[in-house]
């Protein structure tokens, strides 16, 4: 099995024009968990996160991690002023421009090894063809249940 039998297609993205107020709408919209954003040409210039955009909003103390105990942090209403502050800024500014991604032709265990080894935790992966244009993405989900659905064809 290969990421083009796994990946789902027609991936919600934005246009690396968009604004950060647009990546929360379709975010929120969509529950997704990770927006890949593109250039005009559909290549992937980066991702989107919720966990990004939260980063963005709160103080730098917390989304660092400097402080442990946070308890004496500003209330919500602070946090909704910072976000209206960025709703306007282009997303450039949170834009994640390391993503995991491969080819369509990447083996199903090469996919699962990149979501249980990686240093940091891969949230989907990319699928791109050479010029890096998005084909689709696979969440690990979407690799589970196509490993499941075949091992149940095997008994």
């Amino acid at each position: 099995m290969i990421a083009s039998n796994i990946m789902t297609t027609g991936v919600v993205t934005l246009r690396r024009t968009k604004t950060m107020l647009d990546a929360i709408k379709l975010i929120s919209d969509k529950q997704v968990r990770q927006i890949p954003v593109v250039d005009e040409s559909n290549r992937v210039v980066g991702v989107i996160t919720p966990r990004k955009l939260m980063k963005a909003i709160l103080p730098p103390y917390i989304a660092d991690g400097t402080v442990a105990d946070v308890k004496f942090a500003p209330e919500l209403p602070e946090f909704v002023e910072k976000i209206d502050s960025l709703a306007s800024k282009g997303i450039d500014d949170i834009l994640d421009r390391e993503f995991v991604s491969v080819g369509p032709e990447t083996h199903s265990m090469e996919i699962a090894a990149l979501f249980v080894n990686a240093k940091k935790p891969v949230e989907s992966i990319l699928v791109v063809d050479d010029g890096k244009r998005l084909l689709g993405i696979i969440s690990p989900w979407d690799l589970f249940k196509r490993l499941w659905e075949y091992s149940g064809k095997k008994k």
